[in-house]
């Protein structure tokens, strides 16, 4: 209840519509969280994580196949959810687990730690943070929506290029772990608070 009279008390002293708040804080989490998991970023530990642990590249490919798996199998509850009561607390966990499970692959030793930790990474970035930043931006947004949404898809496509870019370079600076930390520091900073604090369901909610 704090946290929606803050919202309130915010949009009413902003000189712009609230909806471009909503944009703001979905397209952070484009840009952080979600590419994180993408295949182009996981191609660039490829090589150093099989080297080091000894594995195939199937059964990288295997990890990727499970977490799309499950987020087909959770879409369901999560589109339930956001219909009832908005995409803010979906992005914030989609973020923290993305977040987290990033941190989680900076320790792994393993092939059965990297499953654990992948496959549920992979899981939000293709359920929870595709539906919730989609549907934020889609409920508040009428006349200017396809601008938004092509905002939107701007920020993932820019998310997707440099994040892979960006792990490349601290693995060729530190190492595959120190790039795997770097990034789930960065989705837990930029990809929940955010969400949770500024993203509320719909104009009427407000």
């Amino acid at each position: 209840m704090r946290v929606s009279k803050w919202r309130l008390h915010l949009s009413q002293g902003l000189p712009f519509y609230y909806g471009w708040v909503i944009f703001a804080a979905s397209a952070a989490v484009s840009y952080s969280s979600r590419p994180i998991m993408g295949v182009a970023t996981l191609s660039v530990f490829l090589v150093p994580m099989t080297e080091e642990f000894g594995l195939s590249r199937g059964v990288f490919a295997g990890a990727v196949s499970l977490g799309g798996i499950c987020a087909v199998a959770i879409s369901p509850l999560v589109g339930w959810w956001i219909d009832r009561h908005g995409s803010g607390i979906i992005i914030a966990t989609g973020g923290m687990i993305t977040g987290v499970c990033a941190l989680g692959l900076s320790m792994v030793s393993n092939i059965w730690a990297f499953y654990a930790f992948y496959v549920p990474g992979r899981m939000a970035f293709a359920s929870p943070l595709e539906l919730g930043t989609s549907t934020a931006v889609s409920n508040w947004f009428i006349r200017r929506r396809a601008f938004a949404f092509g905002a939107l898809n701007v920020t993932q496509g820019m998310g997707l290029a440099l994040t892979p870019l960006a792990a490349y370079l601290i693995i060729t600076s530190w190492s595959w772990r120190t790039a795997w930390l770097t990034m789930g520091i960065f989705a837990l900073i930029v990809g929940v608070l955010p969400a949770l604090l500024l993203v509320a369901r719909r104009p009427e909610d407000m």
